[in-house]
């Protein structure tokens, strides 16, 4: 599948979005960097001292800054880009390379350690400056980080000086084929396919008290199975994998991305599209390890594996792949970011217990996720990381294959490709009604959402059955075509596995999309001890944000555990009696808007 590059995002949900990213939290990132991140560009020593990946959390910025340049001109973030760039540019050495760490704080040890994030920095300038130039805010990063890419050539693969191989942190890799992709320039690929080959051939230097599987180098990437360690390196690695498969046409190499597609997918996804189970190391752990009170889940890593669907579908396209982007979309990623879009959730729980919050803010242990969004962190790499990906949201849209024209995601928007222009206006994913406008002549093909029992459409205004097959339905455009679907989001349970020990016996609750939470600010009783029987006495309500008066809340019939139930009149903490339940009202909202109103107990799975 290829991807379409002119779409326009319109009306709706995510116009919403994509406007506070671009007006709000675009600015707002920028001013809890600028004494720091930004700073650092000046090349001069602070005390404290830089970090070794501030220029990544810049770069990130100025990608994000690129992509929202096209829709959101504002003359105020071009000026930042401008000056930020000419810094780089500047300050870059005369052979091209710019770390603003490594220049003022070990200017001997330049590629001499494989630990910390050089090449990784590097990867995010380069994958900055390809999205200033392709959007034309700026064109002077991408000839000074090509001169970079030239240098970091000549001393890995030319004169192999350096004393290590491969990053301890993946990212260059992938950068390395956009700018390939970008300039047609093949030395860039085959650098790129270098660094893959190299990785997991030879004991190199690890993390103090890191094992090889943390940075993915405990064998040859074409040998690897189970996708294991740091959950970011590991996903910006199969990226790299699937990237470079797919252009080498090497079987293997892509067969392998895949595999750890499907290990990370079937063994090791929570039901909010999270990756990376473990704090300690933020690295995925064994299959069906999902812990949902300590889960990590970090944002990079969501954003990651959004990206590696869309880049497995552009080789052969899969339905599952835009499922499992559909479910990171409108659950971990959106989740990550306020409703007024100026802080973020480096990590997301599943669950949270305000006794266990103070717990932990007082002994750090265990370990506790944030139950409240922060403006800036200690390691910031996630809020813009976050702003590239939804300014950038418009490329997953769309696509062709085969001549055909193929709708992955339902978000209001036009594009055009396969010789069909295509208009698409959604209640999503609130409301299922969706038109399709198509106009050309060639094959349509949609994609039929798995949570979705609509079987039919109307097409010209004639109903129409359809079966879909692969996961989409295909309708011949001759000419103009209204295709009309109520995709009917509906309440369902979802269960787990059997095999993940925390929701055994456990349901959740879905609707459409978005994956359903309760919270204790609507629910003023503990939320561990309900169960739900059934939800065909739901009620769907708004008005439960202020903030955000279009998000929908629903109440559903419940039972729970009295209090004190099943205790001894004595109030033994043990007894002999069956506890006993009573009727209750539960409220659930969707995932992505919890811990926007106060700090409380937040659940999404339910007895």
């Amino acid at each position: 599948m290829k991807p379409l590059t002119e779409v326009q995002i319109h009306d709706g949900f995510w116009k919403e979005i994509r406007t506070k990213n671009a007006t709000i939290s675009l600015k707002n990132i920028y001013e809890q960097f600028k004494d720091t991140r930004f700073r650092a560009l000046d090349l001069e020593k602070t005390d404290p001292p830089s970090h070794i990946f501030y220029d990544s959390d810049v770069a990130k910025w100025l990608e994000s800054a690129a992509y929202f340049s096209v829709n959101y001109p504002d003359g105020e973030i071009e000026n930042i880009v401008h000056e930020t760039v000419q810094k780089i540019v500047s300050h870059a050495l005369p052979c091209g390379y710019f770390n603003s760490y490594y220049q003022v704080y070990k200017p001997d040890r330049i590629f001499r350690d494989r630990t910390e994030h050089e090449l990784y920095c590097a990867g995010h300038l380069i994958e900055a400056a390809v999205a200033l130039d392709e959007t034309g805010l700026d064109h002077a990063l991408l000839p000074a980080m090509e001169k970079y890419a030239d240098y970091i050539y000549t001393r890995f693969f030319v004169r192999r000086d350096t004393a290590f191989t491969t990053c301890g942190h993946p990212e260059i890799e992938l950068a390395l084929v956009r700018l390939y992709l970008h300039t047609k320039k093949r030395k860039y690929l085959r650098l790129a396919k270098f660094f893959l080959d190299e990785r997991g051939v030879r004991a190199e230097e690890i993390y103090s008290g890191r094992d090889r599987e943390y940075d993915q180098s405990h064998r040859p990437v074409r040998t690897q199975s189970e996708i294991v360690g740091h959950a970011v390196r590991a996903l910006y690695l199969t990226i790299a994998m699937a990237d470079v498969g797919r252009i080498c046409r090497d079987e293997e190499l892509f067969s392998a991305a895949h595999r750890l597609f499907e290990s990370a997918v079937h063994t090791k996804l929570y039901v909010t599209g999270g990756t990376g189970s473990n704090y300690e190391g933020e690295q995925f752990t064994e299959p069906y390890d999902l812990p949902n009170e300590y889960a990590y889940s970090e944002t990079c890593s969501a954003v990651a594996l959004a990206l590696l669907c869309g880049r497995l579908a552009e080789k052969k396209n899969n339905a599952e792949y835009h499922e499992v982007f559909e479910r990171v979309l409108y659950n971990n990623l959106l989740a990550a970011q306020s409703l007024d879009g100026r802080a973020f959730f480096y990590t997301n729980p599943l669950q949270t217990d305000p006794a266990h919050l103070k717990f932990a803010e007082f002994h750090r242990f265990p370990y506790q996720p944030d139950a409240v969004r922060s403006e800036l962190f200690k390691c910031s790499c996630c809020p813009p990381n976050l702003t590239r990906f939804f300014g950038s949201l418009e490329k997953h849209i769309y696509g062709t294959e085969g001549g055909a024209f193929l709708v992955n995601q339902y978000i209001s928007s036009e594009g055009k490709g396969g010789g069909i222009s295509v208009s698409v206006r959604t209640g999503l994913p609130f409301e299922g009604k969706t038109r399709i406008l198509a106009e050309g002549k060639g094959t349509l093909r949609f994609r039929v959402p798995k949570w979705s029992q609509t079987r039919t459409c109307t097409v010209n205004g004639k109903e129409v059955g359809f079966r879909p097959r692969g996961g989409y339905f295909s309708i011949l455009i001759d000419g103009k075509t209204e295709i009309d679907v109520d995709w009917d989001p509906r309440l369902r349970f979802v269960y787990a596995d059997g095999r993940v020990a925390e929701n055994s016996g456990k349901r959740a609750v879905e609707f459409g999309p978005l994956v359903l939470c309760a919270e204790s600010a609507d629910n003023p009783f503990p939320l561990h001890g309900v169960r739900i029987r059934s939800l065909h006495a739901a009620k769907k309500e708004s008005g439960t944000f202020p903030t955000a008066q279009n998000i929908p809340s629903f109440s559903v019939e419940a039972e729970r555990l009295k209090t004190g139930a099943g205790t001894s009149e004595k109030g033994d903490l043990y007894s002999y009696r069956r506890p006993t339940w009573e009727k209750c009202t539960l409220v659930l909202v969707p995932y992505f808007a919890w811990a926007n109103r106060r700090k409380g107990e937040m659940r999404v799975w339910f007895l």
